[in-house]
């Protein structure tokens, strides 16, 4: 355990390092540590608070000047007296305490600054830059991103909120997406009244893709883009540096963009396919409650209303336009000019051989006509009236004539008739 007169600011003990302890074994504990608190791979507020902490005892014990002034309190031991046994003034302990705060002391930068100090500690130190960012999943991706899902339950009056933030790789920012929604649809709209209107915003919040801060992800980028120039892979390092490219918004980042890839040098001119720009599936996941809500409610609208009757119509008889009457096969041949007489009240005289036919004339009980011949089916007569027009008349309402003309005279179908 660190002494703390020893170690007044405890920088040996952020770097977990003895006050003995080497450059190297110093270097090497800011590495390993580094590492773990870095804010891309570790998004917790305390993290980069303590990433904070450590890159200041880094940049104090890592110079051999700062470090000296640092231990000389404890390594230099002076004498209470105002003079020595031998005649020599005692050394000025306040300027020793000032010249060692004013050596050790920092500016204190917010915790959001953290990302520019590892830049800078990478700038200085090259084999820091070996290994590039991954996944959560653990998997190095070309196109890393640093989102920011909203998740939100509600109880009671109480809305809780979540984010879930980190680096993803394009698949594993949808399937984070996806699972932030659902929690949010099924357990954000419990808390009144605040409830709706949180879950609204972080649907649609996730629904877009989740939040990409520009600076940070311009940082990370150009991170991986010296990861794989370090790995010799320059095709890949100056695809990450144009994707920094888009999110260097500040003049400053900007430049530092600009400076990459003048260090990288012209590309071969193949560029990825970026696979941020597309939504993807995860929005059309998370709008299947949307639709099974809306489901529900159009068959339970459909189910309430009352079932109208079917409307009636009245039939329309069907008009037949007759051009022309069919050919007549004549099943027999009747007895030549044979007379029939009209045995009903009225019979009607058609164009063809059924009741659909358009009716030419009207005869009277007693009209006499002479048949030419009859249909195949046999229920029709093809029959020529006194005027010598011809037509069709049913059978059933005719009847032969059995008399000889001298012994009856017929009536026979007069104009009056007609």
């Amino acid at each position: 355990m660190a002494n703390i007169a020893r170690d007044p600011k405890g920088y040996y003990v952020a770097l977990g390092v003895a006050e003995d302890a080497d450059a190297a074994a110093i270097k090497s504990a800011f590495r390993s540590r580094a590492k773990r608190l870095h804010p891309d791979f570790n998004p917790s507020p305390v993290a980069a608070k303590q990433f904070h902490r450590l890159h200041e005892a880094y940049a104090t014990l890592s110079d051999p000047k700062k470090r000296a002034v640092y231990d000389r309190p404890w390594k230099q031991k002076a004498p209470t007296g105002g003079r020595t046994a031998n005649g020599n003034a005692k050394p000025d302990v306040g300027a020793t305490r000032r010249a060692s705060e004013s050596a050790t002391a920092s500016p204190q930068r917010p915790t959001a600054a953290a990302a520019d100090a590892l830049a800078e500690t990478l700038r200085a130190n090259p084999m820091n830059v070996l290994l590039p960012v991954t996944c959560r999943c653990g998997q190095v991706t070309a196109q890393p991103r640093f989102v920011i899902f909203d998740m939100v339950w509600g109880r009671f009056r109480r809305v809780h909120r979540r984010s879930l933030s980190g680096v993803y790789c394009r698949s594993c920012a949808d399937r984070t997406a996806i699972r932030a929604s659902l929690v949010t649809w099924l357990a954000g709209w419990w808390a009144w009244p605040d409830g709706p209107r949180e879950t609204v915003r972080a649907l649609l919040t996730n629904f877009r893709g989740g939040r990409k801060p520009a600076d940070r992800n311009a940082r990370l980028l150009m991170r991986q883009a010296r990861a794989f120039q370090n790995r010799g892979d320059m095709e890949l390092a100056r695809n990450a540096a144009e994707q920094a490219r888009q999110f260097a918004r500040n003049p400053i980042l900007n430049r530092e963009v600009e400076g990459l890839l003048a260090a990288l040098g012209p590309g071969s001119g193949r560029v990825l396919k970026d696979r941020w720009t597309r939504p993807g599936w995860a929005p059309m996941v998370q709008a299947l409650p949307l639709a099974l809500v809306v489901g529900i409610i159009a068959g339970a609208v459909t189910i309430a209303l009352p079932q109208s009757a079917p409307a009636h119509h009245k039939a329309i008889p069907q008009l037949i336009a007759v051009k022309e009457t069919p050919p007549v096969r004549s099943i027999e041949s009747p007895a030549p000019r044979q007379t029939y007489i009209v045995a009903t009240e009225t019979a009607a005289v058609r164009t063809g051989p059924a009741n659909t036919f358009q009716v030419l004339t009207t005869l009277r009980h007693g009209a006499t006509v002479t048949a030419l011949e009859v249909d195949p089916r046999g229920d029709w007569l093809r029959v020529v009236l006194l005027d010598g027009s011809t037509g069709f008349i049913a059978l059933g309402e005719l009847q032969p004539v059995l008399e000889t003309p001298a012994a009856s005279s017929p009536k026979t179908a007069s104009p009056e008739d007609h």
